[in-house]
């Protein structure tokens, strides 16, 4: 299932990727007119740019600048009635003394270092490459950045014995080549689970999608709203939003409305619940995330 490697791919890069020729602000949609209290950001206002990001990462962090950072995730896809699920642990380590810029000389990214090795559960990690696409000057480049720690667990990859404990936690070990070895243990989220239904139609103007899940009262949950493109497997975001962890929300109906069907023939919805922190690895500190991720692919109507 190309899908599972694809929004798999986005979701954990879009961590990283925020280089664009013409960056856009934060905007938001008044979402006052229905009972759910929700706060919408525009994530692509260029639709025409599918290496368009703005900073944005899945449990909600804007960085100015480009971090460290640790991430596990517990993933599942769900297309045509059909659910696969995933496992992911990676740390990518940058050297801020190595920036890497556009022609324009805006910041892209660092290049990473591997200064020792990495345990998630006591599993030693695989260094693989790690590149990054950018458009610059309107061409679209792809940029080897260095090496990452990886584990992964799921369809269409290698296959290691990792497997995302949910409502638990995972032990971290880096064991520096210079210094003391550091260990913590990362919680873990309960594994969530959403549903997507969709209702009315775009002639009478009353679209709108109904989102049901697993509410755990979470304190960091969102919903990322992305598009598919037509004659692609290419999907990414258009949307976020944030809400409570209740169960239940109505995506207003001038979100789905925007979206072309001429360029875009199916939405994706992924319901995102995460654990959020920060930790040192000697000199570095980085951002951790534990999250627990469901997309569901629906036909745009």
């Amino acid at each position: 299932m190309n899908y599972l490697i694809k929004i798999s791919f986005l979701l954990l890069t879009i961590f990283i990727l925020y280089s664009c020729d013409k960056p856009s602000p934060t905007e938001l949609v008044d979402g006052s007119a229905q009972d759910d209290n929700i706060e919408v950001e525009v994530i692509a206002k260029d639709t025409e740019d599918e290496f368009y990001s703005n900073g944005f990462d899945t449990s909600g962090v804007f960085q100015n600048q480009i971090n460290s950072i640790i991430s596990i995730t517990g993933g599942k896809i769900t297309i045509l009635g059909q659910t696969e699920k995933y496992s992911i642990a990676q740390t990518i380590i940058y050297d801020k003394s190595n920036p890497v810029y556009n022609s324009l000389g805006r910041l892209i990214g660092y290049k990473t270092i591997t200064p020792g090795t990495i345990r998630f559960n006591n599993l030693l990690t695989r260094l693989v490459d790690f590149r990054i696409k950018y458009r610059d000057a309107g061409q679209i480049l792809d940029t080897l950045l260095g090496k990452k720690y990886v584990l992964y667990k799921g369809r269409g990859f290698f296959h290691d014995n990792f497997e995302f404990p949910y409502n638990s936690q995972v032990s971290f070990s880096f064991n520096p080549l210079i210094g003391n070895t550091v260990n913590f243990n990362i919680p873990t989220p309960v594994e969530v689970t959403g549903t997507v239904r969709i209702e009315g139609n775009r002639v009478q103007k009353n679209l709108k999608a109904i989102l049901e899940w697993n509410g755990a009262n979470n304190p960091y949950f969102s919903i990322i709203i992305g598009a598919g493109k037509r004659n692609s497997r290419d999907v990414f975001p258009l949307y976020r939003i944030k809400t409570s962890d209740d169960g239940r929300l109505v995506i207003p109906s001038k979100l789905l409305m925007d979206i072309s069907r001429d360029r875009f023939d199916r939405l994706s919805f992924t319901f995102i619940r995460s654990f959020d922190n920060r930790e040192n690895l000697n000199e570095h500190n980085v951002f951790v995330s534990s999250q627990s991720i469901h997309t569901i692919y629906v036909a745009l109507p």
